[in-house]
């Protein structure tokens, strides 16, 4: 576990969070995840005194890892554009005393309950081209720890979690089987086991191809194409779904993927992806590609305009996460249209843990604001 950081055992019953205001007029929060609360800190006075982190970098993001000195990052910002991994500022408070021993100096006025989003929609959207192996390698090792602080930090566990591919032509399958990417799994990819969603992109992945992939059906707890809450063996499970292998069109188009994903077609009552989406849940996006050409179809306000219409409008229900190349506008556009809910991370890194921190007091926010 993280200093400064509380977490909450996974079958314990989750905290009701509380909002009032300082002397500034700025909401309190009184969130586990946050780093405020840790038996012995206080949650008065204004949390506008914040410093930049000058410790080092987290190693990973998970309950029973720690790193001397680190701080946690709140990951938002003050400006408009997107926020940048590792930028955030120092959000730890130090305990109020008297002599006596700790104290808890909590505000005394404007208090109410505010239980924020019941439910988290998480959508990974992953290049499956020919060198994206050692980028789905990183993701798949970040995940855990993630996934992990996620269920310790917020007030549900009511999570969904679905991957998306970025290319619809390239996938093996019986029609594809003789592409060059998939002649090491040939057998299995020429064998009658597809069905329609499994070569539609923006359905989500549970039947992975191909050079690289799982080539196996995996075995999602309800029958869906994406993982629910309570789905045995997690981490081993988004695995074999994020495991999308190398057989994708060098033509990666992951906005596209991820407009498809929640358009009408895939999302009504006999869609590919009926019942991903909850309208009393926020949507948080990671999409993550090495290209660094623009080969979507959508610009980055169209693909806003359809992830805000699949929200009912709910812009602020949204958090956008890229992995991405350096110098592509495309994407950084996209990202940068969800202000401070939006994060743009080197997708070279070798390591991605840090990157997902960042974003998990993003999405904490994002889920406590939430009013459905």
């Amino acid at each position: 576990m993280h200093e400064g950081r509380l977490a909450t055992p996974a079958t314990s019953p989750r905290p009701r969070h509380r909002r009032g205001t300082s002397g500034s007029g700025r909401p309190l929060r009184m969130g586990s995840g946050l780093a405020a609360l840790a038996l012995g800190l206080a949650c008065g006075g204004d949390d506008g005194d914040r410093s930049p982190s000058s410790g080092p970098p987290l190693e990973s993001i998970g309950p029973g890892s720690s790193s001397s000195g680190a701080t946690t990052t709140s990951g938002a910002s003050a400006t408009d554009g997107p926020m940048t991994a590792g930028s955030g500022a120092d959000d730890t408070m130090g305990p109020a005393t008297d002599g006596g021993g700790v104290k808890f100096d909590l505000p005394s006025s404007d208090l109410v309950i505010d239980d924020g989003c019941a439910a988290i929609d998480f959508m990974f959207v992953i290049d499956n081209s020919i060198s994206m192996q050692g980028e789905q390698d990183a993701l798949k090792a970040a995940f855990p720890a993630f996934i992990d602080t996620i269920q310790s930090t917020l007030p549900t566990t009511d999570y969904h979690i679905m991957v998306v591919d970025t290319d619809a032509e390239g996938r093996c399958s019986p029609m594809t089987c003789s592409h060059s990417t998939c002649d090491e799994a040939m057998d299995y990819a020429c064998g009658n086991v597809f069905d329609a969603c499994d070569t539609t992109r923006g359905a989500g992945v549970v039947h992975p191809a191909g050079d690289g992939a799982s080539n196996m059906l995996c075995d999602l707890q309800g029958g869906h194409r994406y993982i629910e809450e309570g789905q045995p063996d997690l981490s081993s499970t988004f695995s074999c779904i994020a495991s999308v292998g190398l057989a994708g069109h060098p033509s990666e188009r992951p906005v596209d993927g991820m407009v498809e994903a929640v358009s009408p077609m895939l999302q009504t009552a006999g869609g590919c992806n009926e019942g991903f989406l909850r309208d009393d849940g926020i949507l948080v996006v990671t999409f993550i590609s090495d290209d660094p050409n623009v080969e979507d179809t959508n610009s980055a306000q169209e693909a806003y305009d359809a992830l805000v219409a699949a929200k009912n409008g709910n812009a602020e229900a949204i958090v956008m996460l890229g992995l991405i190349p350096g110098g592509q506008p495309h994407w950084s556009d996209l990202i940068a249209l969800f202000g401070d809910r939006g994060i743009e991370g080197p997708v070279s890194t070798e390591d991605y843990n840090q990157f997902f921190l960042d974003a998990v007091s993003i999405i904490e926010d994002t889920c406590l604001d939430f009013e459905g």
